[in-house]
C-alpha cells in the first residue's frame, strides 16, 4: 500500500467552532479526502476546490467549496501549504500557481515594509549617534558663540548657589590672601573674581564669567600661599580655556545642545548651579595644569606648589580619610601626575618673587570662630 502524505488543517463551515475544527487532508488520485479523526466528512474532486490566500500576510492556503448551498473552507498554515501544493493533482496545480504568486508578492512587500520600519526606527538612533559622535566639536562650536552676557549670568547663578550652601568669607586674612594671589596670577585684560566659601570640604572650582571659588577647607590644608597659587592658577586656566562652559554645554543634554546650537541660551544659565559637580576630562585637566604652570611662571610664583598640593591631597586619601572634593571633581590620575612632574622638570630656571603672605595667620583665622 502506498503511503499518502497527510496535512493538518482547520475546517470552517456548518457545525464547526469559531476557531475551526481540526481535520486532516489526504489526496487519493483526483479526490481530496477531508477527515475528522477517523471519520471522513468530505470527499471532493480537485476541480471542485477553489484555492485562495488567507491569513496574516496571505501566508495561509485556503481551499473552499460549496455543498447544498453550505460554504465550507479548510485552511492550511504556511508550512503545510507548500508541501500540499507539491502533491496536488494537475487539475488543482494550475489554480494554485496564482495563489502562490500572490503569497510571494505579499511576502516581498512584507519584508520591504519591515526593512523600511527598521530604517525609520533607526533614524532617530542614527541621528543621536551622529550628535554624540560630534558632541565635542559641536560643543566647541556652541561655546565659541556664547556671548559674554550669558557667561556672566552663569557666574551669577554659581555665586547664588554657593551662598545658598554656606556664606562667603568677604573679609579677613583668608579673603585678603586669596585676592593677593589672584591679582598676581590674573592678566591685565582679565576680569576675574575670587571668593572664599566658608565650607570645610577641600575643593575649588571655576565658573564661566571669571568666577573662582575656593573653600576654606582647601586653604586650611595648604602649607603655603604657593600651594594655593598652584590650585588657583589651575582654576583660572579652566576659565581661560572655557572648560567649565564646554562641560556644561556637553552635560546639558542633546535637546539643550541643539537649542544652544540654534542660539537659544535661555536654558544654559540654570546649569551654573551644577558646575561645581561637573568632572573635567583628563585632557582638560592636563591642559589646565600646563596652562596653570605657564601662568605661575609668568607671575614669578614657585610653580612646584601645585605638585606639592596634589601630593598632599593624595596623602590625605591614603591615610584613610575621605576623598577630597577637589580630587573627585578634578581627577588626579597617575598619567596626569606624571605629565605634571615631567613639565616641572622641563621648566627653565624661574625667577621667583615671594607672595609675602604669612600663611599660618591665614590658617589660624580660618580655624577661629566666625560670627
Amino acid at each position: 500500500m502506498v503511503s499518502r502524505p497527510e496535512f493538518s488543517a482547520r475546517h470552517f463551515g456548518p457545525g464547526s467552532s469559531d476557531g475551526g475544527t481540526p481535520v486532516v487532508l489526504v489526496w487519493r488520485d483526483q479526490w481530496l479526502v477531508v477527515r475528522r479523526g477517523v471519520e471522513v466528512i468530505h470527499t471532493l474532486r480537485a476541480v471542485e476546490v477553489e484555492p485562495a490566500a488567507r491569513g496574516f500576510n496571505n501566508a495561509q492556503l485556503a481551499l473552499q467549496w460549496t455543498i447544498d448551498d453550505d460554504r465550507h473552507m479548510v485552511v492550511l498554515d504556511s508550512a503545510a501549504a507548500a508541501a500540499f501544493r507539491e502533491v496536488s493533482p494537475p487539475a488543482l496545480q494550475h489554480r494554485l500557481q496564482p495563489v502562490a504568486a500572490v503569497q510571494r508578492r505579499t511576502e516581498r512587500r512584507f519584508r520591504w515594509g519591515i526593512a523600511l520600519l527598521a530604517v525609520l526606527a533607526l533614524l532617530p538612533v542614527a541621528a543621536l549617534g551622529l550628535v554624540l559622535a560630534f558632541a565635542d566639536p559641536l560643543a566647541g562650536w556652541v561655546v565659541d558663540r556664547i556671548p559674554p552676557s550669558v557667561e556672566a549670568r552663569i557666574g551669577e547663578s554659581v555665586l547664588a548657589q554657593t551662598r545658598a550652601q554656606g556664606k562667603l568669607i568677604t573679609a579677613g586674612p583668608a579673603h585678603e590672601a586669596l585676592q593677593t594671589i589672584g591679582r598676581r596670577l590674573a592678566g591685565p585684560e582679565e576680569s576675574l573674581q575670587f571668593f572664599v566659601a566658608d565650607r570645610p570640604e577641600v575643593n575649588a572650582f571655576a565658573a564661566p564669567g571669571g568666577i573662582v571659588v575656593v573653600n576654606g577647607g582647601l586653604l586650611s590644608l595648604a602649607d603655603s600661599a604657593e600651594e594655593v597659587a598652584g590650585v588657583l592658577a589651575h582654576e583660572i586656566a579652566h576659565v581661560e580655556l572655557r572648560h567649565g562652559l564646554r562641560q556644561m554645554v556637553k552635560s546639558a543634554g542633546i535637546r539643550v545642545l541643539l537649542s544652544l546650537a540654534a542660539g537659544d541660551y535661555g536654558q544654559l544659565a540654570g546649569w551654573g548651579a551644577q558646575l561645581s559637580e561637573l568632572k573635567f576630562s583628563r585632557d582638560a585637566e592636563r591642559e589646565a595644569d600646563s596652562r596653570g604652570l605657564s601662568r605661575l611662571v609668568g607671575a614669578e610664583i614657585d610653580p612646584s606648589g601645585l605638585g606639592r598640593f596634589f601630593a598632599k591631597l593624595e596623602s590625605v586619601e591614603g591615610a584613610g580619610g575621605a576623598l577630597p572634593a577637589v580630587l573627585s571633581t578634578h581627577p588626579a590620575t597617575e598619567e596626569r601626575k606624571a605629565a605634571l612632574e615631567a613639565a616641572l622638570v622641563q621648566l627653565p630656571p624661574v625667577a621667583v618673587r615671594p607672595l609675602g603672605i604669612e600663611w599660618p595667620a591665614v590658617r589660624a583665622a580660618l580655624e577661629s570662630p566666625r560670627p
